[in-house]
């Protein structure tokens, strides 16, 4: 495995961070085309890369390399009509490549047709995209065609609207597929078009942020699944319906309101969700919000982002020796994959291409890098739409995603949604999720895992209680599998009792405070932050109440405030011969441990703390004073003097003193700096 080789000279005039300029862009763009087009089938219509395979069938990964080759190019076709690569020791002419391809993939008499088009078929997203690429190459592909080729072309695209869909982000593949039938002149369901935008608009949250169906799943699909296909339906059709138009790039703007803050001093933003392989397509939205001039960020800080974020994944380990995208984040890492994942989906990130849409010539080009939010100043910024708190260090550049809403059906998910923290730094630890139904039940990191004598499980069906700056809570049923689901019979679940997790931050630091009531004797086993690296030993310290690994400048820490009767010094939880970390060869995580045998109601409290820097542990120790819990109310003073009141579960009305300042009324959460002028109040 290898990071690109750049050959474009770096200019550092107007890109004085990254020195990368569109020519930049074009190379990698050009490069990944060359690679992966080195693997086309004889009639051109379909492109079978090595590697994992997606339990879609042979077929429809071979669609989804064609099409999302096609994603990459078709932006570049408008300002390069004749684009020539060089595959292998051969000259390709794209727009032939292309014109050919399609013709036979939607051929039913061609031995590489694409196959009908069934219910839930991966080929209704590959055709969204094969669509999208038609309307912006037309003048190259489309217009060429006869008559005939047309209509037949046409025919394939519209067998989406016969077949059922996930009624997710799916909804508006055949929104565009049937807008952009209309613009090229064919046959078109305006149902399907307006229909499926209705049912979209309605899984709006707030600030901008959708969930993804009828599910609390909120992720990055906000921008490479929504904003992304509203705003390319918003080019091809928002002329003629200026008010929902209007409507997308406001909900747009307002996304991109909380968006920046996502971004860390390293250029990525915490890795969360899934489909993660897709690494920088979120940027998507974002080159279509200024081919339409429709963002309010300043032009300077919208390049450092996504400059920023393009160097940081080229220079990971993302590509093979033959130029091929690999399956992973950082680097090589099949397990991260999905089931419907196969070897081409990683070329979804081809949506970020759509930057070369804009002209050498336009504005975003000509402007200097801006600093970023995290360049500016720490912040900590909730979303409560979405459940989301981001908080971000300007010293060190690290940024947290700490959630307590999204989750999402699948329990082998869990690591990527139901974790408290996600960061830019410190990648989470990720168990094989190839097959439905697998999971490592040792993953630990960032989360209170329980079990009843079998796997150790994650918290689910999450609700939210609160969200605010530098706070953050919420209730989930301590669920487990009574029954594996079979071919024949649903998976059956259990609730063993509740739990109520409260997640104070101070500085870049958390205090996770969790109210437990359950009927059944449990193990709890809970981790702090995975300490990735790559060669090497990790050095570990435990002492009582506290573990703590260091390594490479990078700090893990944890420890016990109340109620955790047992230690586990950091260790890798998955065998180093399989890598479980998505940014990392290997990973350790320390943690703490508890069985309430016979307790039916009790506490446990933590400190974890995941940083760059090498602060003595005596100096970590000292960071949160005089922890307690006495009547239900939860007193704790930090280093620096400031005095923090929660309530967990029932909330009482409270008439109290902190630092000098009366706190009254029925509160879930008061803090107050040591000389009484800084003050938060949550109230319940």
């Amino acid at each position: 495995m290898k990071n690109f080789q750049w050959t474009t000279p770096c200019d550092y005039q107007t890109a004085s961070v990254t020195g990368l300029t569109r020519e930049h862009w074009e190379e990698v763009m050009v490069s990944l085309l060359e690679g992966i087009l080195a693997y086309a089938s004889p009639g051109k219509a379909r492109i079978k890369l090595p590697g994992v395979n997606s339990t879609n069938g042979l077929v429809a990964d071979e669609l989804e390399g064609f099409s999302r080759s096609l994603i990459m190019a078709a932006p570049l076709l408008k300002s390069h009509p004749t684009l020539k690569l060089t595959v292998g020791n051969q000259t390709l002419d794209v727009v032939d490549f292309y014109h050919k391809g399609i013709l036979a993939g939607t051929n039913p008499q061609h031995p590489e047709y694409w196959g009908q088009i069934g219910d839930f078929s991966q080929n209704i997203v590959e055709c969204g995209s094969l669509a999208w690429s038609l309307y912006l190459s037309q003048a190259q592909i489309w217009d060429k065609y006869s008559d005939r080729e047309k209509q037949q072309v046409a025919d394939y695209l519209l067998q989406c609207n016969r077949v059922k869909g996930h009624a997710n982000n799916w909804l508006l593949f055949k929104v565009i597929i049937n807008t952009v039938l209309e613009r090229l002149g064919m046959s078109f369901s305006k149902k399907e078009i307006f229909k499926n935008l209705e049912i979209c608009k309605k899984m709006y949250l707030g600030e901008g942020w959708y969930r993804d169906g009828k599910t609390k799943q909120i992720d990055y699909y906000n921008a490479w699944g929504f904003h992304y296909y509203f705003l390319m339906w918003v080019i091809l059709d928002g002329d003629r319906h200026p008010e929902i138009a209007q409507l997308h790039l406001q909900r747009m703007r307002e996304y991109m309101h909380s968006f920046r803050y996502f971004f860390s001093g390293e250029g990525n933003v915490p890795c969360f969700g899934r489909s993660v392989t897709y690494r920088f397509a979120y940027l998507a939205p974002i080159a279509l919000g200024l081919y339409l001039d429709g963002l309010e960020q300043d032009l300077g800080e919208l390049k450092s982002i996504c400059n920023r974020l393009l160097q940081f994944f080229l220079n990971g380990e993302v590509l093979t020796e033959d130029n091929l995208l690999t399956p992973g984040y950082l680097r090589h890492s099949p397990r991260l994959l999905e089931f419907y994942s196969c070897a081409a989906s990683p070329y979804w990130l081809g949506k970020a291409f759509n930057l070369l849409l804009l002209p050498e010539s336009h504005p975003f080009w000509q402007a200097e890098e801006k600093p970023l939010a995290i360049d500016r100043d720490s912040f900590s910024i909730s979303i409560e739409s979405a459940g989301y708190l981001l908080v971000g260090d300007r010293a060190s550049g690290h940024v947290q995603l700490l959630n307590h809403k999204s989750h999402h059906s699948y329990p082998e998910l869990s690591s990527k949604y139901t974790n408290f923290a996600y960061s830019s730094l410190f990648g989470y630890d990720i168990g094989p999720i190839r097959k439905k139904y697998d999971s490592d039940s040792s993953l630990c990191d960032n989360a209170l895992t329980f079990s009843d004598g079998g796997r150790y499980v994650q918290r689910s069906q999450i609700q939210p209680l609160y969200c605010k700056p530098n706070f953050i809570a919420s209730k989930y049923p301590l669920r487990m599998v009574k029954r594996e689901a079979t071919n024949w019979l649903p998976r059956i679940y259990t609730n063993l009792g509740w739990a109520w997790t409260y997640t104070l931050v101070k500085d870049d630091f958390m205090i996770n405070v969790h109210y437990i009531k359950t009927r059944k004797s449990l193990k709890f086993k809970e981790g702090g932050y995975p300490l990735g690296f790559d060669e090497g030993v990790p050095e570990i310290i435990s002492t009582e109440g506290a573990e703590v690994a260091y390594k490479d400048g990078k700090i893990s820490f944890i420890r016990n405030l109340y109620g955790y009767d047992r230690q586990f010094p950091a260790q890798a939880l998955i065998s180093k011969d399989i890598e479980n970390n998505i940014r990392y060869k290997s990973s350790v995580v320390p943690a703490l441990g508890f069985e309430n045998q016979n307790q039916k109601s009790f506490y446990l409290a933590n400190m974890v703390y995941g940083k760059i820097g090498h602060e003595t542990l005596d100096r970590l120790m000292q960071l949160v004073h005089n922890f307690q819990i006495a009547d239900d109310l939860i007193n704790l003073q930090f280093y620096d003097g400031e005095q923090v009141v929660m309530q967990l579960d029932k909330i009482k009305r409270l008439n109290l003193t902190l630092n000098g300042k009366t706190i009254e009324g029925k509160i879930a959460m008061a803090r107050v700096s040591e000389d009484g002028k800084t003050c938060q109040i949550v109230q319940h």
